[in-house]
């Protein structure tokens, strides 16, 4: 079984706020330290599946400092998250070859038709040979990559001690992810535009840092707030495999004249489109479906059920 990376420990309702969140991106950063360390490049999925948990804790991070923006020094809170994005992109190379990959053997498996199903796999064998990455490890480059990112997490696991977070509340927290399901809200009762790539990437971004966002609170209403993430996360999934499906596309348009003689070129494009529509469709689906709450009342009921959790946690101290 692939051993799964833990995300940090939800905050304490009854713990102030202003200690809590540090601790959180802490925790994500040590959670990232040792993802870049615990298994060697050559134990590929185990070591895959840190990388992509890595990548998700620094997203995590990002998030919850858009939860504190304002309650901190706007040039720390910008810093911070540029490092986190920055070592999250020197890591993105490693998960986008293994989602390629496993993006090529689904298109086979949930290919129409048995001749579709032959044509996408002599086409993978074509873009397997023209394309190294895709069955070539370069393990000492990977370990180079690894090594920096555990490094400078480390790092700005230890500039994280001298930023103040004396002006972070509840009443700033709850006011971020207002605004947040605000931002996410209109993406689904406007117009959605599932022939805008950019615009669907941005609004998988959106989703992504609400469902982030709403981790480190499960403990205020776990019930209530897994299923909120959960709903989140499943819009965001599928925005996520069309957004992979569109790095397959081009990936495929990039070696088109070396693929024309062993053929499938238009069946492996028709599957891939094909998948693209039923994921952008299941994803305005579930957006209209979960942000049919106004960001107000989103905001109401957290700060409702945080009142309720913090009487009930114990606290420290």
């Amino acid at each position: 079984m692939t051993r799964r990376v833990p995300s940090a420990r939800p905050i304490d309702p009854g713990l102030p706020v202003r200690d809590e969140i540090p601790r959180v991106i802490r925790d994500e950063l040590r959670l990232v330290v040792d993802a870049c360390d615990v298994y060697s490049s050559w134990q590929m999925r185990m070591r895959g599946t840190s990388i992509r948990r890595a990548r998700k804790s620094l997203k995590r991070i990002r998030s919850v400092l858009d939860l504190v923006h304002g309650g901190i020094d706007e040039d720390d809170v910008n810093d911070l998250s540029r490092s986190c994005r920055d070592l999250g992109r020197r890591l993105g190379p490693l998960r986008d070859r293994d989602v390629v990959r496993s993006l090529l053997g689904r298109l086979e498996e949930e290919a129409s038709g048995p001749r579709h199903r032959s044509d996408i796999r002599l086409a993978t064998t074509v873009l397997a040979a023209s394309e190294p990455t895709l069955v070539v490890r370069d393990h000492r480059a990977e370990e180079e990559v690894v090594a920096v990112v555990g490094k400078k997490a480390m790092e700005v696991l230890r500039d994280l001690d001298r930023l103040d977070f004396a002006g972070v509340d509840r009443s700033l927290v709850l006011d971020r992810i207002q605004r947040q399901w605000q931002r996410g809200l209109i993406r689904f009762t406007d117009e959605f535009r599932e022939d805008d790539v950019e615009w669907l990437h941005d609004t998988r971004k959106r989703v992504i840092r609400i469902q982030s966002s709403l981790q480190p609170l499960e403990k205020i209403r776990p019930a209530e707030i897994r299923r909120m993430i959960k709903a989140v996360k499943r819009i965001a999934d599928a925005l996520g495999d069309d957004h992979d499906l569109t790095v397959l596309a081009d990936l495929v348009e990039s070696h088109r004249t070396r693929m024309t003689d062993a053929g499938g070129i238009e069946a492996i494009e028709s599957e891939i489109m094909r998948r693209r529509l039923d994921l952008r469709r299941e994803a305005s689906r579930r957006g209209r479906s979960t942000f049919r709450r106004s960001a107000d009342e989103i905001r109401d009921r957290i700060e409702r059920w945080w009142k309720q959790a913090a009487k009930r946690s114990p606290r420290e101290g």
